[in-house]
């Protein structure tokens, strides 16, 4: 007899962030009281429920959930036969466990009958067997969140891909050779009867096959016998529970199960393992467990009927000695079925709760003030009252207003009223209608953080309490953007279900983003954000898009001194001793600590960029990381003169790391290869319109727009007369830096809004730099519309703006002066900070005429010529 398989056990290995469990039907307050608490103490945050649909709507009217949609997500799958798969999968970032078997998710699953279930254990992405059997299940998992789940809102089939992301290893490399293989069946793809075909091969001797639950004709043992042919065929069932026909199959042997799998003192239990054991005459076996009983929905499900199902095939030596071990490998020897075992098989019922069938069940997305679920729901119905109803069953309110937008219908509620609901219920006639589960987007995401998304949360708050924790928040945010393999590559533009779209979708559909507002039911945004992985997208959410980290301050209330609500309870606390505690010598430390550990992180982003101009590093991938890095300065410039433990007249990023950032950015990303064509700030073309029209980049844009204001770039044209010869080039430099930037507006709104936001306060003076930037954008948009007076290239002279008078894709540059019939031009590139052109290729302007005329009105810009 093999040994046990406790799943508390294998909890208490630690290591694992993330489950997802599939099964037929579900004893909920035995999930919820007993396994989802288990998993929760053990670490695993983020967990995931799939069930049957039917077996679902059984659940609600039996055995309601209390924290479903809340503490966890649950998702009924609704397939034309049964949603039937036993899976736990449970993930970290460095291991899994992955077990397929036959128990459910009850407590007769977990602790009462005979079952057999199997463990692959993985650690990590080295373990090829164990990535490749993964990476077949997650095929799996998406096809059936593609096919068998109709109505349900994006955000809940988003959590359960959620899951997917704290498993780094399925990136690695699937054995190719395993002996154990992973047989899924599902309608209209190769039946599980066919995919274990595949591995027989040659003459077969004996069969042994046993399971709860038979098809009414024998239909899959008579497949099998025709394609087999065995010597012998021997059935194993436990009479008084089996469901099967009473009429005998030719050519085979009924036997009772009897003992098979009990230990040597334990009673015999309900037998409701799954097993099919082919002996070959060449001595090779195959064994086959998990979930699929004998039955045609299980093994031949074809077209557009039958079951889904998961079983693990074991093939090679291993396979017999798994079998005997487990009890199933020599059944042919256990006694016959007497006549009074046949007529317990036909007095056996299906014993089967269904809920009345005009009552409709799914689930119903909460955010805020609406609730919305699939309209599909509303079918036939009408002159409905809808109920929020408590974990308790208690009603908190009513209403009956219902709005139709697109394939969602909308309802109105308090948000408290929403907050402390578990259920939408609607009645008609006093008759109930609709029994939909409510699930909270804002309390879903919060649990399915990755461990350093909760550090960098907490990081990121305390730097508004008197004990910041900057070393964590650098730490979290140096792994973010750096340590990982993929921590940001923009592989594309986020899309629902994760199905394909076509060019209309993508033209009328919103993005599903990581943020928690309902995509799908807000009108669509002028830019979409690109795909990348749950920290990178976090780090964006709460720092660019000031999303998350504000909504969870009032689930996660700390004071000045970083504690949440329940340290603070019983504290004595002394005001002012707290505030005594904050000294100078404090706020000097503190400060000290975090100009080094940013020095680190702009000393990091450098070298990146150096990289970057060494051709180490992708383009896309460095864009997207100095997004995260500068959305990170700019929040720590904003406890500037505002947190305690900066102290006046101080700041968290010294000017001359600001400084060197700036240039590094400006003489590594904005000057591409000529002759390649290559892509730069300038000119992103070539990285396709849905990267460089993407939002990721308009707020790049405008953060480098505030870094050139908070280092006080501005525009200098008016030359000293006792100017240095280094002093002039710094100048220049400067004013080459400040035109370069302002070309990366256009006519983008989104730009300078957020260097809008970026810089705060707005006063005058600000302003001001912002419209001088905004000008300067002007005229390099609109050249020859009359808002800057232009002359032949033979009269340039320095500090005016040269503009080409063919080439395409044309950057603006500073005239630095004339070499005969050639205008010198400024150029930011280290190695060469000179290009030169033939002036009778030219035009030239001087800004200074620019600084004081109002740009056209637009019935003007019609009458220009250009």
């Amino acid at each position: 007899m093999l040994p046990k398989i406790s799943l508390m056990e294998e909890l208490k290995k630690g290591g694992y962030e993330a489950s997802l469990i599939t099964t037929y039907n579900a004893y909920l307050p035995f999930y919820e009281d007993v396994v989802l608490r288990r998993l929760v103490n053990a670490g695993v945050r983020h967990n995931v429920l799939l069930m049957d649909a039917q077996q679902y709507a059984a659940s609600l009217a039996a055995h309601p959930p209390r924290i479903a949609g809340r503490q966890y997500t649950l998702l009924p799958v609704k397939v034309p036969g049964a949603f039937h798969p036993k899976l736990v999968f449970l993930t970290g970032k460095s291991k899994a466990a992955i077990l397929i078997g036959s128990h459910n998710m009850t407590l007769a699953g977990f602790g009462f009958n005979r079952e057999i279930t199997n463990v692959v254990g993985i650690q990590g992405e080295s373990d090829g067997t164990g990535v490749g059997i993964a990476q077949a299940l997650w095929a799996e998992i998406d096809s059936w969140l593609d096919s068998y789940t109709p109505g349900i809102p994006d955000h809940v089939l988003s959590m359960v891909r959620r899951v997917k992301e704290f498993a780094p290893w399925l990136e690695g490399k699937p054995a190719s050779d395993s002996n154990i293989k992973l047989l899924a069946g599902r309608p209209g793809s190769v039946s599980l009867w066919e995919q274990l075909a595949s591995l027989l091969h040659g003459e077969t001797a004996r069969v042994s096959v046993g399971g709860a639950f038979f098809d009414q004709e024998f239909s899959f043992l008579q497949r099998l016998r025709r394609d087999l042919k065995p010597h012998r065929l021997t059935i194993a069932v436990e009479p008084d529970t089996v469901q099967m026909p009473t009429t005998s199959l030719e050519g085979a042997s009924f036997v009772r199960a009897e003992r098979l799998g009990c230990d040597e003192n334990a009673e015999e239990r309900y037998l409701h393992a799954k097993f099919l054991l082919v002996e070959q005459s060449d001595g090779t076996c195959v064994l086959a467990t998990g979930s699929a009983n004998p039955s045609r929905p299980a093994w031949l499900a074809e077209g557009s009927s039958g079951n889904v199902e998961l079983m693990l095939a074991r093939t090679g030596k291993d396979a017999l000695p798994t079998a005997n071990a487990l009890g199933c490998g020599n059944i042919h020897s256990l006694p016959p079925l007497t006549p009074d075992d046949w007529q317990a098989i036909q007095i056996n019922q299906m014993q089967e709760e269904f809920p009345p069938a005009n009552i409709r069940t799914g689930i119903a997305l909460a955010e805020g003030t609406r609730i919305m679920f699939d309209a599909d729901l509303l079918t036939d119905r009408s002159g409905l009252t809808f109920t929020l109803t408590a974990a308790d069953g208690s009603s908190i309110s009513d209403a009956s207003k219902v709005s139709i937008e697109g394939r969602f219908a909308s309802l109105n509620f308090d948000a408290g009223d929403i907050q402390r609901a578990a259920a939408l219920h609607a009645f008609s006639s006093d008759e109930q209608r609709l029994n939909l589960i409510l699930h909270h987007a804002t309390l879903v995401e919060e649990q399915a953080r990755s461990g350093t998304q909760r550090k960098f949360r907490d990081a990121l708050l305390s730097l508004e309490t008197d004990t910041p924790d900057i070393g964590l928040l650098i730490q979290c945010i140096d792994k973010i953007i750096f340590d990982e393999e993929n921590p940001s590559a923009a592989t594309g533009l986020l899309k629902a279900h994760g199905a394909a779209q076509t060019k209309a979708e993508a033209e009328t559909e919103s993005p599903e983003t990581l943020a928690i507002d309902v995509s799908e039911m807000k009108k669509h945004r002028k830019k979409r954000r690109l795909d990348h992985s749950s920290d990178f997208a976090y780090l964006l959410d709460a720092l660019i898009y000031h999303l998350r980290i504000q909504g969870e301050k009032s689930h996660d209330e700390v004071d000045r001194l970083g504690r949440n609500e329940e340290e603070q309870i019983g504290a004595d606390d002394d005001l002012e001793s707290e505030i005594a505690q904050l000294t100078p010598e404090k706020q000097a430390d503190l400060l000290r600590v975090c100009n080094a550990k940013v020095r680190t992180l702009v000393n990091r982003m450098t070298s990146q960029l150096k990289l970057y101009a060494d051709g180490k590093q992708p383009f896309t991938k460095i864009l997207v990381r100095l997004l995260g890095v500068l959305a990170v300065l700019r929040e720590l410039r904003n406890c500037d003169g505002r947190v305690a433990w900066v102290e006046k007249g101080k700041t968290t990023v010294r000017k001359e790391q600001r400084l060197a950032l700036l240039e590094a950015v400006m003489f590594n990303l904005f000057e591409g290869e000529a002759v390649t064509q290559s892509a730069s700030l300038l000119h992103l073309q070539p990285l396709g319109e849905d990267f460089y029209d993407s939002d990721e980049v308009a707020r790049l844009k405008g953060l480098l727009l505030w870094l050139a204001w908070d280092c006080g770039l501005t525009m200098n044209l008016q030359k000293p007369h006792w100017e240095t010869p280094e002093a002039c080039e710094q100048r220049m430099k400067q004013n080459a830096m400040v035109l370069a930037l302002a070309q990366t507006i256009g006519s983008d709104g989104t730009v300078t809004e957020t260097a809008r936001q970026s810089i705060g306060g707005l006063t005058s003076s600000e302003l001001d730099w912002l419209k001088d930037i905004q000008r300067l954008a002007d005229i390099c948009s609109n050249v020859g519309q009359n808002q800057l007076p232009l002359r032949q290239g033979e009269a340039a002279e320095a500090g005016d703006i040269a503009f080409h008078r063919t080439a395409e894709n044309w950057i603006a540059r500073i005239v630095a002066g004339r070499n005969g019939n050639k205008v010198v031009l400024m150029a930011l590139k280290k190695d060469k900070p000179r290009v030169s052109y033939q002036a009778a290729h030219l035009t030239v302007g001087d800004p200074v005429l620019a600084a004081h005329r109002e740009p056209p009105h637009k019935a003007d810009l019609d009458t220009i010529p250009v």
